[in-house]
């Protein structure tokens, strides 16, 4: 390998790791100070150390070692995956309605109850009771 060859290998482990700092580079990849060192001088890592880059970032192995191709390598999206918050939101709310529903249904009133979920930011349940309770209460 020539001297710029070594050196662009360099630059691009450095931004792979988000740091120069052989210390950080150690603890992030799970490897020794020497070889975090040895790394940062040029040298090639091993496969395991690879592996690890490939599972610890987004970068490419092979623009990592090349330089040349895609650099950033995307996940592949899973047909279960959600898309957006939007969707996490009404599937949590979903999924509240139903525990609620369960828990009501388990109880033996005469009455129903209403539960007013507050829709911008979800923190807690309350159950209002129907005014016709609230009044024979007082």
């Amino acid at each position: 390998m020539s001297e710029a060859e070594k050196k662009e290998f360099i630059e691009r482990f450095i931004e792979v790791c988000g740091t120069s700092e052989p210390a950080r580079i150690q603890r992030l990849l799970n490897i020794s100070y020497q070889a975090a060192k040895n790394y940062l001088l040029g040298r090639y890592p091993d496969t395991a150390v690879l592996r690890t880059i490939a599972r610890q970032t987004q970068y490419s192995i092979h623009w990592l070692l090349t330089g040349s191709g895609e650099k950033i390598v995307s996940a592949p999206v899973l047909a279960d995956t959600l898309k957006d918050i939007d969707q996490l939101r009404a599937l949590i709310r979903q999924e509240c309605v139903e525990v609620i529903n369960e828990a009501l249904d388990s109880q033996v009133t005469s009455q129903p109850k209403i539960v007013v979920l507050q829709s911008a930011k979800l923190r807690s349940e309350k159950v209002r009771e129907p005014a016709a309770l609230t009044d024979k209460q007082s």
